[in-house]
């Protein structure tokens, strides 16, 4: 899961797309009934009419279960049977090598490649983002003569200083930079991938992203401590993001909820291998006002996309699973998986608390598809939307890894359906990939707003597949959240159709995002040969749509799900029941003392 832009860029985006077509916030709900056709002409989804409306989740007591796996002591949570296809995955690994060929030619050191006018930008501080963000990639895809030089450039970043001007974001300096530099280190020091690469390069990871931490931890020094949006690289000051009430014209500093809640796990991970508890001391603080919300959401669990950095108040009660929320639940029940404590215990029951809101009050059926089920997101006042992001995609995947961990057959039915909810949004379109958003009425034929009743096209849409795509919103930027989705499906549920599901997408995207270069965005999912491209080839194409891919086809013991926990931007790090114990030592190799890189 990733964020392609800052967060607040993309919630602007769907929200005035969206909005184009909702007059009002506030506007009465409005029955259909009879104004849609209930013959579906759309491609026969699973059954889920059985997934049930309300119930009491039965909650694990005490520590995370465990199982004897191949380490004898991770829960298992990989099916039996899973197996591998060597074709495909090599098919996949070319054109990771296809898009790096054309980005070490044209754009090395850049932050990312232009694909269609073959040139570099930096639109990440100038770092080398596309060389951070996907050598753990490379590592899984066993490209040493990548690797190498991937290592090379790394020791070479100044992390310190940025030429591209101020301000820094800290939330993607985390998940992309210091996510990567972890994993890398990780894979390569857990023994799984044996290597002869020079050890103080391997080393300089850990380095490297310890040195980028303590800058990005001076983003905290806030009033709640709370991270502010971005900190300014200069003078090393935080720089609040901004919220403004509407109905009192109310300016706050501000932070959205997953830019804050989306460091506990990464730096946790950074704690264990440098013996420096601050980073997980820093990251729970901020946490702590995360999963005790002041005021209380509308449904428990279901917290808003904005927090008041000077006191740690919400500030909206526009809850779901969507950008701006996403990677903060996301990291819940991950964060728990990677090292049960009393801290993680209690994320795990606040992530329960939000599944079973969500299956009381955010599942939808469309109308005319009872075994169609999408999950909605609220308004700022707590109104349910009929309306969901991509990014709320990597949700079906999440309740699959715990349902699995935590051995509830409802959360696990919960995510295939979600899973299959979100590939239907794929695989109706006509390029097979999917768009930043859809729309859609409710099982009784309600919409948010009547002035969609009116949409000639939406209703269409609607009657044939369920959904419609609003305007502004038809667009695949390498977003990677069904795919990784229906890669957790295929190694939990061990159910060959989720294979063939990815197949499908990554024909799509060889067919409409390929060109002469790499591959690029595009503009729009249902045109034919998807309208026309952008010129952007986002770092998370590498790092997390080939990733997913990729593993959808290796054997399941490469990056084993029961050990690794991946972080929001696809980035695996060793759980502590794998061996990723603390004292400053990673498995398979020595680690430093934090002392020394501080």
């Amino acid at each position: 899961m990733f964020s392609f832009l800052s967060f607040a860029a993309i919630l602007s985006l769907i929200l005035h797309s969206f909005d184009a077509i909702v007059k009002a916030q506030d506007a009465p709900q409005y029955s259909s009934t009879g104004l849609l056709s209930t013959t579906q002409a759309g491609p026969v989804v699973p059954d889920h009419t059985n997934l049930p409306a309300t119930l009491t989740l039965t909650r694990p007591n005490g520590p995370l279960p465990t199982s004897t796996g191949k380490n004898g002591s991770c829960k298992n949570v990989q099916a039996a049977g899973v197996s591998g296809d060597s074709q495909r995955a090599q098919a996949i690994k070319d054109a990771f090598v296809y898009a790096w060929d054309a980005y070490e030619k044209y754009a090395y050191g850049f932050d990312e490649l232009e694909p269609l006018s073959a040139n570099g930008t930096n639109s990440r501080y100038g770092w080398g983002l596309t060389i951070v963000d996907s050598i753990d990639t490379a590592i899984i895809m066993d490209l040493e003569d990548v690797v190498e030089k991937m290592l090379k450039f790394i020791a070479t970043v100044d992390f310190t200083t940025t030429d591209e001007g101020d301000p820094v974001n800290l939330f993607e300096t985390n998940i992309r930079y210091i996510g990567g530099l972890i994993s890398a280190y990780d894979l390569l020091k857990s023994g799984q991938f044996p290597n002869n690469y020079d050890q103080s390069l391997v080393d300089g990871l850990l380095e490297q992203a310890v040195r980028l931490t303590n800058i990005v931890i001076l983003g905290f020094n806030t009033p709640s401590g709370l991270p502010a949006a971005e900190l300014n690289w200069t003078t090393r000051a935080p720089i609040p993001g901004e919220y403004t009430d509407d109905a009192t014209n109310t300016t706050y500093n501000a932070t959205n909820t997953a830019s804050s809640g989306t460091f506990v796990l990464d730096w946790a991970r950074l704690s264990d291998l440098t013996g420096n508890e601050t980073y997980r001391r820093i990251t729970e603080k901020a946490n702590s006002y995360l999963v005790n919300p002041s005021p209380p959401p509308v449904y428990p669990g279901l917290v808003g996309t904005q927090f008041n950095t000077d006191t740690g108040k919400m500030l909206t009660f526009d809850g779901g699973w969507q950008a701006g929320v996403d990677s903060f639940l996301e990291y819940l029940i991950k964060d728990y998986q990677y090292s049960p404590t009393n801290t993680t215990l209690q994320y795990r029951d606040f992530w329960l608390t939000a599944v079973q809101s969500t299956l009381e009050s955010l599942v939808s059926h469309p109308f005319g598809f009872p075994d169609l089920t999408f999950i909605s997101y609220l308004d700022v006042n707590g109104t349910i939307r009929y309306f969901a992001d991509d990014f709320s995609c990597f949700a079906g995947g999440n309740y699959l890894l715990g349902g699995a961990l935590l051995d509830i057959p409802e959360i696990t039915a919960l995510g295939i359906a979600y899973t299959d909810g979100c590939h239907q949004t794929y695989n109706t379109t006509t390029t097979g990939l999917g768009p930043l958003a859809w729309a859609w009425f409710n099982s009784s034929g309600q919409a948010y707003n009547p002035a969609s009743e009116n949409d000639a096209a939406a209703l269409k849409s609607a009657s044939k597949r369920g959904f419609w795509i609003p305007a502004r919103v038809e667009n695949w930027f390498s977003r990677p959240e069904p795919i990784e989705s229906i890669w957790y499906a295929h190694r939990i549920t061990g159910d060959p159709r989720w294979a063939e599901y990815n197949w499908e997408i990554f024909k799509a995207i060889n067919e409409t995002s390929r060109n002469r270069l790499a591959f690029a965005a595009v503009n729009n999912v249902d045109m034919p040969g998807g309208g026309s491209m952008s010129d952007a080839l986002d770092s998370f194409f590498f790092a997390e749509v080939l990733k997913y891919l990729y593993l959808t086809f290796t054997e399941p013991d490469v990056i084993d799900l029961s050990e690794w926990v991946f972080n929001t931007e696809a980035h695996p790090f060793l759980a502590t029941c794998a061996g990723g114990q603390g004292n400053g030592t990673s498995a398979g190799g020595s680690g430093r003392s934090s002392k020394a890189m501080l």
